[in-house]
């Protein structure tokens, strides 16, 4: 916690979802395989309104001022891109909350999913430094946001054109794939969510935001595992009762269990009775990326 700083109300999904200015921390010129690099030349490209790229070794990225902190952008920052080794981050939230940002999207693994307790701890201080400033984490350890009507992207791949298919996904394979697939067969995106580990924002909040949201006539789901299943499950009855959900349930062979476990550190245990649940509540279930866009071609047309 930054001293002398209590909890702050936090920011809403909607806010979180339309930032206005993004801060890469973590990115290098040199390294352009990158994430980091991806995301600032993806927002370039897509004409967001404000990118800022911060790395202290580095007076300029691919043309832009790049900034040796967050707390010395000279502008407001909304959303945040963490890109650096997983033992900065803690430091960084302390800039985080001294800016007064939204949002912070941690690309960087190394942390719960490690199966070692000093990722456990050190997401535990992320959560209540972010409890205490008031933002809101993404993540960590997956892709992000994308969000075509905001220009908000991460990838060079995915179209810019909105559309009804919201999609939520635990990995951030299948937040890339899922579009760059789905958009020559005719599917645009209203938002695209990575989430990770799920640390702050998990699969139930935006399940809930996104059964009211007006722009998502549909909700296309990947999932590893739920910790709050009551929850989920009333979450799920909400949404598909309102417009079709289509859900991809990942681990659903022993060998499947284990990778996820070891990919996001979550599990659900009972394939069977989630399959039920599933056609308890009329949501869709598929058993891989390619089949959930023939339901999402289905469905659209």
């Amino acid at each position: 916690m930054v001293p002398g700083m209590t909890d702050k109300p936090r920011f809403t999904l909607d806010e979180v979802l339309n930032p206005r200015s993004v801060a890469i921390v973590g990115v290098s010129p040199e390294k352009t395989a990158s994430f980091a690099v991806s995301a600032v030349a993806s927002l370039m490209t897509a004409g967001f309104p404000a990118v800022y790229p911060v790395n202290p070794n580095y007076k300029e990225v691919f043309g832009l001022p790049c900034y040796p902190s967050l707390t010395a952008i000279p502008g407001p920052v909304d959303h945040v891109i963490v890109s650096i080794p997983a033992e900065k981050t803690l430091s960084l939230l302390d800039d985080c909350a001294r800016k007064g940002v939204m949002s912070v999207h941690f690309f960087t693994a190394g942390f719960r999913e490690s199966g070692e307790e000093a990722g456990v701890d050190m997401e535990r201080s992320m959560l209540q430094k972010a409890q205490a400033g008031g933002f809101r984490i993404i993540g960590p350890n997956c892709t992000g946001l994308y969000v075509p009507k905001a220009r908000l992207v991460n990838s060079s791949r995915t179209p810019l054109t909105p559309g009804p298919v919201a999609f939520i996904s635990q990995s951030g394979g299948h937040a890339q794939d899922l579009p760059m697939h789905g958009g020559p067969r005719g599917i645009a995106f209203s938002k695209v969510i990575s989430y990770g580990n799920a640390l702050d924002i998990n699969e139930c909040e935006m399940l809930e935001y996104l059964a009211e949201d007006d722009e998502s006539e549909i909700i296309a789901i990947y999932i590893e595992g739920v910790r709050e299943g009551l929850r989920f499950y009333q979450a799920l009855r909400r949404a598909a009762a309102k417009k079709p959900v289509v859900i991809y349930k990942g681990g659903t062979s022993d060998a499947g269990l284990r990778a996820t476990l070891s990919h996001t550190a979550s599990l659900t245990s009972s394939v069977k009775i989630f399959a039920a649940v599933c056609r308890q509540l009329n949501a869709i279930q598929v058993d891989d990326v390619q089949e959930m866009i023939d339901v999402l071609v289905a469905l659209r047309f």
